[in-house]
């Protein structure tokens, strides 16, 4: 696969204005509008390429214990070419591909995820995200954490101040000013966010910026995958970020949305069968899937 290529798949993916030369351009400026650059390429990638698990549930229904292919020929025909989603180890392998190609330095890191209650120790190294090095900064670059992606990059540094999106804040941290030593593992940044400026920030998930070598991927694709009771592995999991602050996902049978406007609607009801599974697939996410493969999703696990 040529540079150009990709690059300019990835354009038509997103529906970019730009063309390619623009886009390379852009990435060789200054390091505000490089900054600029990551952000509309993170927005259009969360609202074009929805997060999705579903290849995770047909191996696990398949007898199959094995991590989700993250070459890039793989990658490009499944999340490009196929209009398919994928889980946070391929949309990192997809963006970072894309932001080399552009003459970016970018390398891959690996988190433990913080959400969710009753955590007494770390988690695994199982979420993967992208550093971009400008020289003098660095950015948190991530489109695969689901519906709490950021949609901006966020710089590396202990003195910058949150970025609002359209859904939300978000900002990086040092670890050790918001997490105990004994939830802290090797962290030196937390991933915070919240919705509204009423609420408190939350840690979604904290990291060190150290580069993975492919064998640390590879395991912790593997883990995600594989590990019985995880999230990814018992239930569908899809999710998809709509403009001016709109969101849908789908948690095994429970399917939520939230549509903006003066009164923003929320809306939640349960799956009904197969037959309802694969229509909301194509119609709330634009997952236009064979039923063969959608039935067997939608027979496999836990669909609490």
């Amino acid at each position: 696969m040529s540079p150009s290529s990709l690059v300019a798949r990835y354009v038509d993916r997103l529906d970019l204005d730009s063309p390619e030369d623009v886009l390379r351009r852009r990435a060789r400026g200054t390091t505000d509008e490089v900054v600029d650059l990551l952000d509309e390429l993170l927005t259009a990638h969360v609202r074009a390429i929805c997060f999705e698990n579903l290849d995770v549930i047909v191996a696990r229904a398949a007898g199959e214990e094995r991590g989700i292919p993250t070459d890039l020929d793989t990658l490009t025909a499944k999340l490009l070419e196929a209009g398919r989603g994928g889980y946070c180890h391929e949309h990192a392998t997809l963006i970072r591909a894309v932001l080399r190609e552009l003459g970016l330095s970018a390398h891959p890191i690996l988190a433990r995820v913080h959400l969710g209650g009753g955590r007494t120790a770390p988690g695994g190294l199982t979420h993967q995200a992208t550093i971009v090095d400008l020289g003098d900064r660095r950015f948190l670059v991530d489109p695969g954490f689901g519906g709490g992606t950021p949609q901006v990059a966020l710089a590396l540094d202990a003195d910058s101040q949150p970025r609002t999106t359209e859904h939300g804040e978000h900002r990086l941290v040092p670890a050790d000013t918001v997490l105990q030593p004994a939830m802290r593992a090797e962290a030196e940044w937390a991933l915070q966010s919240r919705a509204r400026a009423d609420q408190e920030f939350r840690t979604a998930y904290a990291f060190a910026d150290e580069p993975r070598v492919q064998a640390d991927l590879e395991v912790a694709n593997w883990f995600t995958a594989t590990k019985p009771g995880a999230r990814f592995t018992g239930a569908p999991v899809v999710a998809k970020t709509l403009d001016n602050g709109g969101r849908v996902t789908l948690e095994g049978r429970n399917l939520r949305s939230l549509r903006p406007g003066g009164e923003p609607e929320r809306h939640e009801r349960r799956v009904n069968d197969a037959t309802d599974f694969a229509a909301v697939l194509r119609g709330e996410f634009g997952l236009d899937l064979d039923r063969a493969f959608t039935d067997l999703v939608w027979s496999f696990g836990d669909h609490s």
